[in-house]
This record gives C-alpha cells, structure tokens and sequence, in this order.
C-alpha cells in the first residue's frame, strides 16, 4: 500500500485497540507465568533446604526440639517428594520460558504501540504519510510475536476489556476504592446482558 492511498481511519484505530488488547493479554500471560514459575522455586528451594538440614542435624538436637528419628524420616521422604514433584512440573510445563516468550512479546507490542502514540493526531486519526510505515509494524509484530492461546483468548479479553472500564471509572471517581469500581462494572455488565437477552 502506498502512501498516496493509505488505510482507512478506521482500519488504523482498529490496529491500534487491536494492539493495546493483545499487549495487555501478553502482560497478563507473562505476569501469570512468572507466578507460576517462583511457586515453583520456592517449593524446590522449601525442599532443598530441609533435605539439607535434616542431612546436617544430628538425631540429638532433633530430640531436642521434639523430633524424633521417625519423624525425622517422614519429612525427609517429604521434601524428596516435593522437590522431585516441583521438578517435574518445571521440566514439563516450562513456564519459565512461557513468561520469557510473553515478556518479549509485550516488548515488542511497547514498542509498536509507541510508534502509533507518537504519530496520532489530536482527532485520534493518523496522518496518511505514517500509515503505511504503522501498518508494516503492526502486521510485522503480529506475526513474530508468541501467539495468545485459543483457549485463553476470550477469557483474557474479557479481562483486558474490564479493566479498560474500570480504569475509566477510576479516571470519573479517583478516590472510590478499586474494588468498588471492578463490583460495579461486573455489575453493569450483567445487567447489559440481562437487557440484551431480554431484547431478543
């Protein structure tokens, strides 16, 4: 396409919530595989150490704080249980390098996104010699980055298009709590729902 007959108006403002969703979706898939992925850590590294106290404390100062040799073996086939259990987990679902996929994702979506901030206009349009560039770069990214989920796709833009509402009515009701604001979008979102089924 060139520049003497650039995307419509409406194609770029697509393009452009287009990529504020998918950034978002990516943040939260990053954020939620780097949870994951600590829990992970800390259950080997909870292990770990008991495996390496129980290998270190002799039997005497065991009894001494009230743990007897039996006991001291049921532990120990605890911990070897959860290390070996976390490790597994680690090697199979790969959630370090799910988050490392998502966080350069949403990188590269920054990136992108920047480039249409910078070029929009005071009447939220684009001027016809950026259009073609910003068009290169959207579908560009769109096709190197890790792709959402099928499966999560709905859920997560359903979130993403929440918080969206709840950040609008954070920006009309600064001083309301957030939790207020989440109860009264969900809220109004079922209500809406209940008129449109009753519309039909």
């Amino acid at each position: 396409m060139s520049q003497q007959n650039p995307a419509p108006a409406a194609e770029m403002g697509r393009e452009y919530r287009v990529l504020k969703q998918t950034l978002s979706m990516h943040t939260m898939l990053r954020d939620r595989y780097v949870s994951l992925s600590l829990l992970v850590d800390l259950a080997l590294l909870l292990g770990a150490l008991v495996l390496c106290a129980a290998t270190f404390v002799g039997e005497d100062i065991l009894l001494g704080v009230g743990v007897t040799p039996q006991t001291s073996k049921y532990v120990l086939g605890g911990a070897s249980v959860v290390v070996l259990f976390a490790s597994l987990v680690e090697l199979r679902a790969g959630w370090k390098a799910k988050a490392d996929r998502h966080h350069k994702a949403a990188d590269e979506l920054t990136e992108v996104l920047a480039a249409f901030r910078a070029a929009r206009q005071e009447d939220d349009s684009w001027p016809a010699t950026s259009a073609e560039n910003l068009r290169s770069l959207y579908w560009n990214a769109m096709r190197r980055v890790e792709p959402i989920p099928s499966r999560l796709f709905n859920k997560l833009k359903a979130r993403h298009l929440r918080k969206v509402q709840v950040s609008k009515a954070l920006d009309a009701c600064p001083g309301c709590p957030l939790f207020v604001l989440w109860v009264r979008v969900l809220v109004a979102g079922l209500l809406e729902s209940s008129r449109g089924r009753k519309g039909k």
